[in-house]
């Protein structure tokens, strides 16, 4: 019972800017992780129910559209929504980036 005495989370809003969502993400997910160890919460669907609710509705909306959206295992919740804020890794225009890498006047 000692969660009803910690004040709820700020939601997650992965919108805001959209170049920092996945360090945001993981923010946001420590300090989540910190508020069930304060709250003592130990039973995975609880964990489970409280990320979604804490992280807001539009996470919940955004987890709804992934595979794992169905199951109850705290950890596929988190891992699926992680994998989700990832940013994808762009191989080519990562080349290209470095092929355009230019040596500065005083290196």
């Amino acid at each position: 019972m000692a969660a009803q005495n910690i004040q709820p989370m700020p939601a997650f809003e992965p919108r805001s800017d959209p170049t920092s969502t996945s360090a945001r993400w993981t923010r946001w997910l420590e300090r989540f992780n910190t508020y069930l160890l304060a709250a003592d919460i130990k039973d995975d669907a609880r964990k489970r129910a409280l990320l979604l609710y804490q992280a807001g509705p539009e996470v919940h909306e955004i987890f709804k559209t992934l595979e794992e959206g169905e199951t109850k295992d705290f950890k596929s919740a988190v891992k699926a929504l992680t994998e989700y804020f990832e940013p994808e890794k762009n191989v080519i225009y990562r080349t290209y980036v470095f092929r355009q890498a230019t040596q500065g006047k005083e290196e």
